[in-house]
């Protein structure tokens, strides 16, 4: 039986039609936008850089991959701050005219409009603030600390919690060694759940507070490129560790929300005036250091 957003708290999105066209156009801007920052301001000049440039002229999206790829790690062992501007170009907004438009892609669209339909409102959709992310993630245990540990989204942007992120993987990792992502199907049904600040500032579900809970029990991405998933905000979830030596994974993760939900947040996690944050907003649930 395949997971459902209701039921499971998540879902596996079909790639295909127009959708895939998208996000291929989406894949080749990132391609060309990291070939002009390794042509302009890398430090060396990465080896591949020239097949990367002749794939993209004339090659499908499978055969830019491997030379996007060894451009990525090249990059990631000389000049870290150009995976820096990748990481910018997608995060805070999503600048790339061909990711927003993801946003307003029919299928996604579908699936949003199930997601936020309601008998008690109506749905006011939104782009949160802080809401599209462009991982990078090279390997090396230095980058562990950005692997969240089970986690929802919602403590991160509050604004409200019915809100749905899409997570899509940009790079071929199939194999699983690179990381992913980690889903605990019907977490979703605990609310807001009991939470946390773990080691390295991140937001955890205290999970010891339900005993029900089997860590046990989960689904993992397998890694291939453009493999997609639509997870509710609060279903309970983890980021997988880039285990291999030579791998890079990108994945863009774009959210929408509905401030038209009773429980909103209009601005959500406001971390310039530190005005909103969980730990105050939802004291009962947070569990202080």
């Amino acid at each position: 039986m395949q997971p459902t957003l209701d039921r499971d708290g998540w879902e596996k999105v079909e790639v295909a039609g127009a959708l895939k066209l998208q996000i291929e156009v989406l894949y080749r801007d990132l391609c060309a936008y990291t070939l002009i920052l390794a042509d302009d301001g890398a430090v060396t000049t990465p080896p591949a850089l020239g097949s990367l440039r002749e794939a993209l002229a004339d090659g499908s999206v499978f055969e830019i991959e491997p030379y996007f790829q060894s451009v990525l790690l090249s990059l990631a062992r000389t000049d870290r701050k150009v995976l820096g501007k990748i990481y910018d170009i997608g995060t805070r907004p999503m600048k790339l005219m061909s990711g927003r438009k993801l946003f307003y892609a029919p299928e996604i669209e579908k699936i949003a409009d199930q997601f936020f339909a309601s008998n008690t409102h109506q749905p006011l959709l939104v782009s949160p603030f802080n809401g599209e992310t462009l991982h990078v993630f090279p390997p090396g245990v230095e980058n562990y600390r950005y692997n969240l540990p089970i986690h929802q989204d919602y403590p991160y942007l509050l604004q409200s919690s019915r809100q749905l992120t899409f997570w899509l993987n940009l790079t071929d990792n199939s194999g699983g060694r690179a990381g992913g992502i980690r889903v605990y199907s019907g977490t979703h049904r605990h609310g807001i759940a009991m939470t946390f600040a773990g080691e390295h500032g991140h937001y955890e579900v205290a999970t010891e507070h339900y005993p029900n809970f089997d860590p046990s029990r989960y689904n993992d991405s397998a890694g291939g490129l453009f493999e997609m998933y639509a997870v509710d905000s609060l279903t309970w979830h983890a980021s997988l560790r880039n285990e291999t030596e030579d791998q890079v994974r990108i994945t863009y993760i774009f959210r929408i929300s509905d401030i038209g939900a009773p429980d909103r947040v209009p601005f959500g996690m406001d971390r310039a005036t530190g005005q909103a944050k969980f730990e105050d907003l939802h004291a009962d649930l947070y569990i202080g250091n």
